[in-house]
């Protein structure tokens, strides 16, 4: 058969053709398309979600309480090696026309489970006071804003982590008391014994701040909003600042109230808080409860409450700085230290006097003393004494416990090793303990017990550098926050040109907001609602009165302003009890007539609880304690 000769013509023209236009290869899927397109499965919430049943505050929000579980990469980096789980719940703005987007919440630790925030302050703030302009502004916030709560990977309704292992630590003495080799060497071993725990969980490399701050950004994205506004309290401040600096075309309006150090290391940031608390309850706290002498009998100056905690019988003194820190960290919470220190002061003054009585014989002269003027405090401070008799007998005859650590103080201790390097050597810190243990012996003395200094590879993410367009973000700060001091405030203020902050002057607690005036309030407010950014780069407020005064007293001039006058039937310990070997706080009991102010109390006393509790908790995980003492956190009578 002959070709036609045009057929041959066109041969290598098709050929050519042919060449230029392969088949496409179809495209690699995309590893993030199975995140980036989920929908939220938003739900109504089981009543007992945030660990005991809230029916009652889940009926008045209805269904505009809502729950959901967002899938996320365990890994960021390779995000089709495995997921995770992160629980969110939300309160949708009441006002849909209005709505601006969403608020997200952290209560800080690292370790915190800020999920329960949404419902109680979408209830408080929306039932508060509208008398006055923050108060109105509070409650717009609730019709203008999804407020959205949150379990962090690791912790609460989220995927958890958990470090656990066989071994056990040895009996640790109290750390600022006994700086013998032997009690500093059971302190490293226990330090090492945890850092191999949590290394062992495969998980633990992936519990760090860049995946919680990618993982809130993937929340925004399934949300629909362009911009994440947030509210974060402590180590909230930390998480915010990462956010903002690794997504600031993402960052919208942001509070960061109770700074760490957060364009610095975890390491610069904690090692703030020895001396910080030495100076709240010697300069703050010691002198409060002075002016308050005739009721507590501890001394009529700042250096004799001072004096009075320092010269404990050495058990005592150990047991009574843990609760000394616990309450440090919120006002209200300021007079029960006096009320267990008191008893404190009574059993040591006995302890000495009889140092050879047996524990039931001081137990019995405990219940003839006189402690309070009042009947119901007096009894609370007997149960204490013989509370502090009982753990003082655990602390005289320890027992090895395990290598075992719960969820909120296993993810504090992967996200701050895994953050930033930590820098300083075993002698280092030993070193550093014996000064601490000596100058600021409420707290110091362990920190050669911090599994950081022995965890292999160092951390496990890169933090992120300040960019050029670093949005602008509120800071609120308290001059005396024992926790997040303001040096390491004040450090991440003046290194980010685009902060502003609010300090309230002689403020002694930990956090702030909502602070309940009109300087502090009102700015932070508007901002949410309107964008509005302070003009001047610090403002400072005044505080308010502590508990029982009725002025404010400047901490650094140490006046003296009478307490006001006492009913013969106040109490300091109202609602206030020893139970399963603890302080807790009774729920006050509900009238017809005020059902929805004590509601309204609740709430608002159950946010701030929530940041106080899981501060106290994480603390106690920082090794600072001695990892035989179980944590002695005042929490919610059952």
């Amino acid at each position: 058969m002959k070709l036609n000769r045009s057929a041959l013509a066109l041969l290598p023209l098709t050929a050519t053709l042919a060449a230029c236009n392969p088949t496409p290869t179809p495209a690699a899927p995309d590893p993030m398309a199975p995140f980036t397109g989920q929908t939220l499965g938003w739900a109504a919430c089981d009543a007992t979600i945030l660990g005991s049943d809230n029916a009652d505050l889940f009926s008045e929000l209805g269904s505009r309480l809502q729950c959901a579980d967002m899938t996320v990469p365990q890994n960021w980096a390779k995000p089709d090696a495995g997921t995770l789980s992160v629980s969110l719940i939300r309160v949708t703005a009441s006002d849909s026309k209005q709505r601006q987007g969403a608020i997200f919440f952290n209560p800080g630790g690292p370790g915190g489970d800020g999920l329960s925030f949404a419902p109680f302050n979408a209830y408080f703030w929306a039932n508060g006071d509208t008398s006055t302009t923050r108060g109105a502004n509070l409650k717009k916030m609730t019709e203008q804003y999804d407020l959205i709560g949150f379990s962090p990977r690791g912790v609460g309704a989220s995927s958890r982590l958990y470090c656990g292992s066989n071994e056990l630590i040895d009996p640790i003495n109290p750390p600022a008391a006994d700086r013998s080799a032997a009690n500093v060497n059971r302190m490293i071993r226990a330090g090492k014994l945890t850092a191999l725990a949590c290394q062992k969980n495969p998980l633990t490399p992936f519990i760090n701040t860049d995946a919680t701050a990618r993982d809130l950004n993937l929340a925004r994205q399934l949300l629909g909003d362009q911009k994440l506004n947030y509210i974060g309290y402590s180590y909230g401040t930390w998480l915010g600042s990462w956010y903002a600096k690794t997504f600031p075309e993402h960052t919208g309006r942001m509070l960061l109230d109770g700074n760490m150090s957060w364009n610095e290391t975890m390491q610069d940031a904690f090692g703030l808080q020895p001396a910080a608390f030495e100076r709240d309850f010697r300069d703050s706290a010691a002198p409060y409860l002075a002016r308050q002498n005739a009721y507590f009998g501890l001394g009529a100056t700042g250096t004799d409450v001072y004096t009075t905690q320092n010269e404990l019988e050495e058990n005592l003194r150990f047991i009574t700085s843990r609760y000394i820190v616990q309450f440090m960290y919120g006002r209200d919470s300021l007079p029960l230290i006096g009320v267990v220190l008191k008893p404190a002061a009574v059993l040591s003054s006995l302890i000495k006097a009889k140092p050879a009585a047996t524990t039931n014989e001081l137990g019995t002269l405990a219940l003839k003393q006189t402690y309070f003027p009042d009947a119901e405090t007096n009894d609370l401070a007997k149960q204490l004494a013989l509370l502090f008799l009982q753990i003082r007998e655990d602390l005289r005859n320890p027992a090895p416990t395990p290598v075992e650590l719960d969820t909120s103080s296993s993810v504090f201790r992967a996200v701050t090793c895994n953050d930033t390097a930590w820098k300083s050597n075993l002698s280092a810190a030993r070193a550093l303990d014996d000064r601490e243990a000596r100058d600021y012996p409420l707290i110091g003395g362990a920190s050669v017990s911090n599994p950081c200094l022995q965890w292999k590879g160092g951390p496990s993410v890169q933090q992120p550098k300040l960019p050029a367009n670093m949005p602008p973000v509120l800071m609120l700060q308290n001059e005396l926050d024992p926790a997040t001091p303001q040096e390491g405030a004040l450090r991440a203020l003046n290194s980010t040109p685009s902060a502003r902050m609010i300090f309230i002057d002689d403020e002694p607690q930990h956090v702030a907001f909502p602070y309940d005036t009109d300087c502090v309030d009102t700015p932070i407010t508007e901002y949410f609602l309107t964008g509005k950014m302070p003009s001047d780069k610090l403002t400072n407020c005044a505080a308010l009165p502590l508990p029982g005064e009725n002025a404010v007293v400047p901490v650094k001039t140490q006046g003296v302003i009478p307490m006001a006058r006492k009913r013969a039937n106040d109490t300091v310990a109202k609602n206030l009890k020893v139970q399963n070997g603890a302080l807790c706080v009774a729920t006050p009991t509900l009238s017809a007539q005020s059902l929805r102010e004590q509601r309204v109390s609740y709430a608002r006393d159950e946010a701030r609880r929530i940041i106080e509790r899981d501060a106290q908790r994480i603390f106690t995980a920082q090794g600072a304690y001695g990892l035989q003492i179980k944590p002695l956190i005042m929490n919610r009578c059952q």
